[in-house]
């Protein structure tokens, strides 16, 4: 009997234990199926890792020192080229743990080689501002997910919180995915030629200007100056690489890929809306985001095949000389690193709500299926 006492004890448990988790897996797939679409819409600041701007360390000395593109990414990042991000996302909650998530976003991005100490840099006074406009697909993976202490955030007549505060926690979530960016390079013509050099007086010579106009932005894409898809490159050494080869008259395209990843932590007010915090990186398939990538072209040639203002924006034999009457920047010397594609990020901050789907739409939605609960007594 007394065995028999203990064994009726525990059965009626397990039913009373089936019933209950019968009865709140039911009623948490039809909640979770109203809370399953999500709107975002932040602001942010944005960065980058292009072969303008950038750190007191030369090209070399980042290969030399850090090798790995990580490591260099960290150290050859201007912060004080910072600029913004506007995004806005639509998010479909497929379970607890995984969202897919549709974002646009637009940005800015900038670099400027006057603002570095790092002597070749700074002599070479390349400048840029690109404006990007990202669609990417984005699949958040929850390892922690954000509560406000209780299911409903209940508080007492007095206001108090029912639950502990400890259980209002933050969520913690990691972002990857692939994206397409429209993105337009820009920038100022603010090269010092001397005039009496050589190379200098030969393009004078050859019946054309210089001319400094620091106001101006002016969009790099069109005017080729590495001289893409252009005859008379030079072949370079394993200092000075050549850029990317294009077919006759060809340069790089306005759009690209990019594959965005990152992290990001969520504090929900209550069950309809809170804020992110997010952290993501864009590595992406071109080294064009500044216009730079290869090696100096010869102005007179690039000239000749597509005006002064690409000429003049080149940047060929300006800034010092270094030997008789030859500068760092000679046709054919080192003006980007074509071996590391460029890099763009985000720290951003939104604001989200979820839209709670129609109670009756819902029903009919769920009205063909049998309802698991039954008597067990």
């Amino acid at each position: 009997m007394y065995y028999l006492r203990y064994f009726s004890l525990i059965t009626c448990l397990a039913i009373i234990s089936t019933v209950f988790s019968q009865s709140k897996g039911y009623y948490d797939k039809v909640l979770f199926n109203r809370y399953k679409h999500e709107f975002n819409f932040g602001i942010g600041v944005s960065s980058c890792q292009t072969d303008v701007g950038g750190s007191k360390y030369s090209e070399q000395e980042l290969s030399q020192k850090f090798g790995g593109k990580i490591f260099r990414t960290i150290y050859d990042t201007d912060i004080s080229s910072s600029n913004f991000v506007l995004n806005a996302g639509y998010i479909y909650r497929f379970n607890e743990k995984i969202r897919y998530r549709g974002n646009l976003s637009f940005s800015r991005i900038s670099g400027n080689d006057n603002k570095s100490p790092e002597f070749f840099r700074n002599n070479r006074n390349l400048n840029f501002r690109t404006d990007i406009l990202e669609l990417s697909a984005i699949t958040e993976y929850h390892i922690v997910r954000a509560n406000t202490g209780s299911k409903h955030n209940l508080r007492n007549p007095k206001g108090k919180r029912i639950s502990p505060k400890i259980l209002s926690k933050l969520g913690i979530y990691l972002v990857g995915g692939v994206g397409g960016f429209l993105y337009v390079p820009k920038a100022k013509n603010n090269f010092i030629y001397q005039r009496d050099i050589t190379a200098n007086t030969n393009f004078t010579d050859a019946g054309y200007e210089f001319y400094s106009d620091e106001a101006t932005y002016h969009k790099l894409r069109p005017l080729h100056t590495e001289g893409q898809g252009y005859n008379g490159i030079e072949s370079g050494d394993d200092f000075n690489i050549p850029g990317k080869k294009f077919k006759p008259g060809k340069t790089y395209k306005k759009v690209a890929v990019c594959i965005p990843f990152g992290f990001g932590i969520q504090k929900a007010f209550d069950s309809y809306m809170g804020i992110k915090i997010e952290f993501g990186i864009r590595y992406t398939f071109t080294d064009f985001l500044d216009d730079v990538s290869g090696i100096y072209y010869d102005k007179i040639k690039l000239a000749e095949n597509n005006g002064i203002l690409a000429a003049n924006m080149t940047g060929t034999n300006s800034g010092l000389t270094y030997s008789n009457d030859l500068t760092y920047t000679q046709a054919g010397f080192r003006r980007g690193n074509p071996e590391n594609n460029d890099y763009y990020g985000f720290l951003s901050v939104s604001f989200y709500k979820t839209i709670i789907g129609n109670s009756n739409w819902f029903k009919s939605m769920n009205s063909k299926q049998k309802r698991k609960i039954r008597n067990s007594f």
